[in-house]
Parts: structure tokens; sequence; C-alpha cells
């Protein structure tokens, strides 16, 4: 059973912009999600983007051992696809984390202007993917693939953060205090049913993303609710890409539904392979 997080009311005695949390001073809201809200913000390492647990889930022991672990996590990483943090520390009762602010801001921004071209596609996603296999080798399971936690930078080139939710496999979705971890979007049918999660988890909603940059909406947006969005990740197969979008290669489509497999064993074992496989479908292979 999905369950929901706490309504919005319970979010008090936050920070605003132009407050003072730690060594930073808070600018406006870059965008907020399950775990915290971002902030542009300026400190000792310059303009940062800064996460703050929000107020309510930092009462929250498992929620407060998660941050901060996404904060030592990140901090630990080299990965040209993984997006550093550069602090991280409490300020007021509140965990926080900074990491460089992207100018070319998030893929989720990105979608606002439309589906991505087919190269533009299969470069994002394969950085996406390096940068996820990347986690995956140190035995880590991302468990939030989505746009809005791929930045863009000038350029073109991608790389995943936020690992508020990342933690080794044999975990099931659901947090210890009985909240959502993952967002219904993206979340693998495994997850769905409260099983042991592998870096197949991970591919899947790399999956269901693909699906959105080459579509505009992810597969099973069109549900009516989280229960529906979950019944039909469960039960329902993605319409073909084509039927939205005539440009794409039936090869590519093809390609593109491999890592949407019901099963955790019949999709691409990593994201490279899932990203070599949309490769060579862009080019009618």
């Amino acid at each position: 059973m999905v369950l929901p997080m706490p309504p919005a009311h319970d979010r008090t005695a936050f920070p605003r912009p132009g407050a003072r949390l730690g060594p930073y001073t808070l600018g406006e809201p870059l965008g907020a999600g399950q775990v915290g809200t971002v902030f542009r913000a300026v400190g000792p390492h310059g303009e940062v983007a800064l996460k703050i647990l929000h107020a309510d889930l930092a009462a929250d022991a498992s929620y407060r051992r998660r941050f901060e672990r996404e904060g030592e996590l990140a901090a630990s990483l080299d990965h040209p696809h993984l997006v550093p943090v550069v602090d991280h520390g409490e300020a007021d009762g509140l965990p926080y984390l900074a990491a460089p602010l992207v100018p070319g801001g998030s893929l989720a921004d990105r979608l606002e202007q439309g589906p991505l071209r087919l190269d533009e596609l299969v470069r994002v996603v394969g950085h996406v993917a390096s940068g996820l296999d990347a986690l995956h080798r140190t035995g880590l399971l991302h468990r939030d693939v989505k746009p809005s936690n791929v930045l863009l930078a000038e350029g073109g080139a991608a790389a995943l953060g936020d690992f508020g939710l990342a933690r080794g496999d044999a975990h099931t979705i659901l947090t210890q205090a009985g909240r959502v971890a993952g967002t219904a979007d993206y979340l693998a049918p495994e997850a769905i049913r409260g099983e042991p999660l592998g870096p197949r988890a991970d591919v899947y909603a790399l999956g269901c993303l693909a699906y959105e940059c080459a579509t505009g909406t992810p597969p099973f947006a069109a549900a009516a609710s989280v229960v529906d969005a979950c019944r039909a990740h469960l039960l329902e197969e993605p319409a073909d890409p084509v039927d939205a979008r005539a440009d794409l290669p039936q090869p590519f489509a093809g390609a593109l539904l491999t890592a949407l497999a019901k099963v955790p064993e019949r999709r691409p074992a990593t994201g490279t392979a899932y990203a070599l496989l949309l490769r060579a479908g862009a080019r009618g292979a």
C-alpha cells in the first residue's frame, strides 16, 4: 500500500528567502521534493543550491539519518555525471547540504519546452546511466530517478543528483515511518509490491525518464491518482511511444520499452546497457 507524504501544513518554522541558515544566506526557492526544499543560496562556496530537510522530517530520526547519509555519500563520490556535494551540516535544527548551482537547470525544466530531440535524449540518458552505474558500483541504489533530479550544464552534459533516498539493495520502497520513498510516475513494479530492490529498479525509473524525454509524459501519466498510477505500473503495458511521436524510429521505440518490463530480469542489467540499446535504436539498427 502506498501512503501519502505528510500535508504541507506540518512543515512549520521553515526558513524563507533572505534568512540565514548557518553560513548561508537564502535566495529564492528552486524547487521542493518529498524530503527537502532547495534554495539558491550564497555562502563559503559562493552561489550554491542549498537543500534543506523539511522541518517536520528533521524531527523524524529515520529521515534525518537518510538526509545525513545523502550528504556523506554525495561528498564521497567523484563522477562527472553525479552532482557533487560541497558542504553538508546542520543549523537551527535543520540538516542541509550544498551543491554547485548548475546554470542549465533541471531536465524537468527542459521538458517544459517539449520532448527532447533524439540525439539530445540519447546523450542525456547516457550521462544519467553512467552516473547511475557508478552509484550502483558502490552498492547503493538511487531510488528516485526522475527529471527534476537530473541537472543540465551548459553544453548539454547531464548529472544525476539528490541521493536522499539512496541506500543499499534489499530494501523496499516504504520507509520505517510508512511514507513513500520514490515518485509514483517512476516506481518499478517490485517497489510497489514492497519487494527487495536491486539496480534494475533504478533502470526501470530510467526507462520511465527516457519515455518522458521521448513523448513529453511518463508512461502512465494519464492515471487519475497515485493508486491508479501504481496499478498501471503493475498491470498495464505502456503505449507505444510512436503513437505519441511518429518521428521515432521503430527500433528506438522497441529499445525504449525494454527498461519497462514488469519482470526485473527482463530489463537491461545496467543503465549503460540500456543507453547503448537506445543509441543503436536511434540509428535504426
